[in-house]
């Protein structure tokens, strides 16, 4: 019998079995026996007989059987295409639905390979094309599903990605629109429209009833970015005639956070912190003064967190000294600057000890031990008379790599005879000392052997001074980092010791302790205040998902500036990901122009982003519509030297024929030349473009309050702005000046080490070097429509200048001081990076080396003749001008210049230090 979709046997009226009508995958086959007929039915894994049939209606029986089996391959055929259809054609095909597409294919190519001949006969001609189409697709290809996809969504939304901007969008802008992937990712360069695919695909989402408003979720870095995408959905909505009942949700990781919190009925108070970070800073000043007072020695903790030990041996290269030394400050608690850490261990120790001394005093007597430079020992005891050297020597008087240890060890000795000739007194310490950690202990037993007396300072004074000296300011800034860091990456105890650990921070299990003793305090602070800071937002909203207190119902979520995420930010969007209804991740940014990396942004997430956010699709954005080819060229060049960092084909809407980056000069010998410059490039451009816009863009602040107040001087302002490079992601102009390309501390790249710590606690940083100041400039350059003008410093040449000099680069250098002739000029002879540059002294003008006291001789004179540098050697001075080459006889014990005198037994060469009184040089050399 057939009864409601199945066939029931019975026997005597007892019903044996029952076969569902929708397990058969073929038509009913009726076979004649001895024993009587059988009827063969195929449920695709086995085959049913039904024997011992009379003869007599099996003919109607079996037609009518048939009737319905067919009718039910036909409906599950249907079904098999309308499932199909919903997650292979009419949706983007995603990797979470390959299983059920796969399932569907394999079943239409199992019920079609099962059936005879006579398929035809039973079944018409739409569900044998069904079945085939869909057989057709086993084994499933996704690549090819997604390709038929985007093919047909293409041509249909044609008319919409034509008109929802003001341009039509582009093909790949179109792509990234209709791909929705589980996970999705746009890598979006400078100017290439992400916000409005962002725009675009929220409106296309709802449009083809994707989605409703309320079900899509954007999340932007920022208020002002969640603002300027509301602000652009609502205009693109009314020129797509797309009718919205509401807006998508639109929120900062923040206000999402607090949003979370706040349905779920938890508090979410701010703490005073958020709003002031004055307020932050003052509360951790005075954490620092209550931890001092408790133990006024933990000062020298302090002292080692701003300024880190480094071994000096562990430096491979003179070129990586030179730098490491330029970029570094160590500065003394008296307030002087020391050429290293452990020079700087002896000066702190003879200050807190009240031992007066003065850092590299002239000798006793003008003399050179070694070229170049006049000797002056590390210190002097002005009331004990006495002399410290302190020698980069092991116990076997092996040297730094870069030094020749025999030439080293026989200045040591030289020196020693100079102190013997003298009768100066003389105190050496050894690098060895502090190798063995016992400096300052030896350093006291020789000074109690010369009668020097300690007297130590009052603790309170020493911590009075640092306050006065700012010193305690600048560590509460360096602890808010740290403590910013530590919140931002959700840091523990054995977290924080393991990341100082593999940062090589000295001491790290000691720093540990402090910082993690500051966050259990701020902690506790907070809770003081009954309140959460920003990063409570985000951890807390966490928790309430993962504890399922808050169902997230949004079918699409969107994230924009996704190259800055932070770990907690990611972990956030996946909660939401795994306790909504399985949403579509799209993630929207541009791996060239990750910044943020001080406040928790994890490049890495894009970048590796497969491994380890999840499979997804990639569209990029390469064609962009705000600079021209000359600046896409030489700004695509620089970043991709990192091999980090994703390739990118950049295609421009603007073309031109010549380069319109132009290197200029900063006025060289000129303490304000940078800034007249500045006014210089502003004039010429207003010569041309009365009111097109203009930005100065910098490194630090400082630079840009100094330009604004000489460009508004001469009434240059008017649409004019000054931006931080960090500040002007995001924002353009007509033309850009760039300034602030010199070496040093506060150069750009910058390399000083006195936040290793904070180095340590972010998040990894790829091992290219200044990889993210490398993306700082390509922000930068990018900022300009038509020109980008790079202000820089010749005679102390940013690393980055000195790349962009190359041939590859369309550069236009307008300043012959970078050009390469006159640039060896003033090339220092004597390190790796350094340059010669005029300096005005108090006793006459000469050269001295931009890189500072990293330099081994640091000094050059100026030629009579051409007035370029003129180097010494040991007997005489060579001017570095090829043209000229002007050379002068020096004495070869004090460095004073030659003059040819006359005895009565003939001319010689006399040394002109011959007539100064208090310290006469007798030295003379045959004519």
């Amino acid at each position: 019998n057939i009864e409601q979709q199945k066939i029931r046997l019975s026997f005597k009226g007892a019903t044996v079995s029952q076969i569902p009508i929708s397990g058969i995958v073929s038509p009913a086959i009726y076979q004649s026996g001895f024993f009587g007929g059988s009827i063969k039915l195929n449920t695709g894994d086995n085959l049913v007989s039904i024997r011992f049939l009379k003869s007599g209606g099996i003919t109607e029986f079996l037609n009518s059987l048939n009737s319905v089996v067919c009718q039910g391959i036909s409906t599950r055929i249907d079904s098999l295409l309308s499932t199909f259809q919903r997650y292979g054609v009419q949706s983007f095909p995603r990797d979470s639905h390959k299983h059920i597409l796969s399932c569907v294919c394999e079943e239409a190519s199992r019920i079609l390979n099962q059936q005879d001949d006579k398929w035809d006969e039973a079944f018409d001609d739409s569900t044998a094309e069904k079945a085939r189409f869909l057989a057709s697709h086993h084994p499933v290809d996704m690549d090819e599903l997604r390709s038929k996809h985007e093919a047909i969504f293409l041509v249909k939304r044609e008319s919409f990605l034509k008109n929802v901007e003001s341009n039509p969008l582009t093909h790949e802008q179109r792509l990234a629109v209709l791909r929705s992937n589980d996970k999705n990712m746009v890598l979006a360069a400078a100017g290439t429209g992400k916000t409005s695919v962002i725009v675009a695909k929220a409106l296309d989402l709802i449009d083809r009833k994707l989605s409703q408003p309320h079900e899509i979720l954007i999340l932007s870095y920022n208020k002002d970015a969640a603002i300027e995408i509301e602000t652009r959905l609502a205009d693109k909505a009314i020129q797509s005639n797309i009718t919205l009942e509401s807006l998508p949700n639109i929120a900062t990781f923040h206000s999402l956070g607090r949003k979370v919190l706040r349905d779920s009925g938890i508090s979410t108070y701010m703490s005073v912190f958020t709003e002031d970070a004055l307020k932050l800073e003052a509360w951790i000043t005075e954490w620092i003064t209550k931890y001092l007072r408790f133990d006024i020695f933990r000062v020298y903790d302090f002292i080692e967190i701003s300024t880190q030990p480094v071994n000096p041996f562990d430096i491979k290269t003179k070129a990586e000294y030179e730098r490491y030394i330029r970029d570094n400050e160590f500065r003394t608690l008296n307030g002087e600057q020391v050429k290293g850490y452990q020079e700087l261990l002896i000066a702190n120790y003879l200050f807190a000890n009240n031992v007066p001394y003065t850092y590299e005093a002239p000798y006793v007597t003008k003399r050179r031990i070694e070229v170049g430079f006049d000797y002056r020992p590390d210190f002097y005891l002005n009331k004990a008379d006495i002399y410290i050297e302190h020698f980069g020597i092991d116990r076997q008087g092996s040297t730094r790599p870069d030094i020749d240890a025999i030439k080293y060890n026989e200045s040591i000795n030289k020196k020693r005879k100079l102190h013997e000739e003298c009768g100066t007194v003389l105190i050496e310490t050894f690098h060895y000392d502090w190798c063995e950690d016992a400096l300052l202990q030896r350093l006291e037993s020789k000074l109690a052997e010369k009668n020097v007396h300690l007297d130590p300072m009052d603790p309170d004074k020493i911590f009075d001074k640092l306050q006065k000296s700012g010193q305690v300011a600048e560590w509460a800034k360096l602890l808010t980092k740290a403590l910013q860091a530590i919140r931002v990456e959700r840091l523990d105890k054995d977290s924080i010791l393991s990341r100082l650990a593999n940062g090589k921070v000295h001491s790290p299990a000691k720093y540990a302790d402090l910082l993690d003793e500051l966050h259990q305090a701020y902690i506790q602070e907070l809770n003081n205040q009954n309140s959460i800071d920003f990063d409570d937002m985000i951890i807390r909203a966490i928790h309430v998902l993962s504890e399922g207190k808050y169902k997230p119902e949004w079918k699409y979520i969107l994230v924009d500036e996704f190259q800055d995420i932070s770990a907690a930010r990611m972990e956030f969007i996946q909660a939401l990901i795994d306790k909504g209804p399985e949403p579509s991740l799209t993630v929207v940014g541009d791996d060239w122009q990750s910044i943020y990396r001080f406040s928790g942004g994890k490049l890495e997430l894009t970048t590796r982003f497969g491994e380890l956010v999840g499979s997804y699709t990639e569209t990029k954005l390469q064609k962009t519509f705000r600079y021209n080819n000359s600046i896409a060229n030489t700004a695509g060049i620089f970043i991709m030297e990192n091999p980090e960092q994703f390739k990118k084909e950049i295609v421009t809407h603007t073309k031109v024929s010549v380069p319109q980056i132009y290197l200029l000069d900063d006025k060289v010998g000129n303490d304000k030349g940078v800034y007249e410059r500045v006014i210089e490039v502003v004039r010429r451009i207003r010569e041309n473009d009365l009111n097109g816009s203009i930005s100065i863009i910098a490194r630090y602040n400082y630079l840009l309050k100094d330009s604004a107040e000489a460009v508004r001087s001469q009434r240059l302002g008017s649409n004019v702005n000054f931006w931080s490079f960090h500040k002007s992601k995001g924002l353009e102009a007509d033309y850009c000046i760039l300034i602030g390309f010199f070496q040093g501390k506060l150069g750009f790249p910058n390399e000083n080490r006195n936040q290793a710590m904070i180095e340590a606690l972010l998040p990894t940083l790829d091992s290219f070097p200044h990889s993210e100041e490398r993306r700082l400039l390509y922000v930068g350059i990018t900022r300009a429509r038509h020109k980008s003008y790079l202000i820089a410093d010749p005679t102390a040449p940013s690393e980055f200048i000195t790349e962009i000099l190359a041939p590859k680069y369309e550069v236009n250098i307008v300043s012959k001081t970078f050009q390469e002739q006159y640039r060896k000029i003033f090339k220092c002879p004597n390190c790796t990076d350094g340059y010669l540059r005029l300096v005005k002294g108090k006793f006459g003008d000469f050269y001295v080396c931009s890189t500072g006291s990293g330099c081994s001789v640091g000094k050059a004179r100026i030629c009579s003749k051409c007035k370029a540098p003129s180097v010494d050697h040991i007997d005489h001075s060579v001017c570095n001008n090829l043209a000229c080459r002007n050379t002068i006889r020096i004495c070869d014990k004090c460095g004073r210049p030659m003059i040819l005198r006359e005895s009565r037994y003939g001319k010689f060469w006399g040394c002109t230090g011959y007539g100064i009184k208090d310290d006469q040089c007798k030295n003379t050399r045959k004519l």
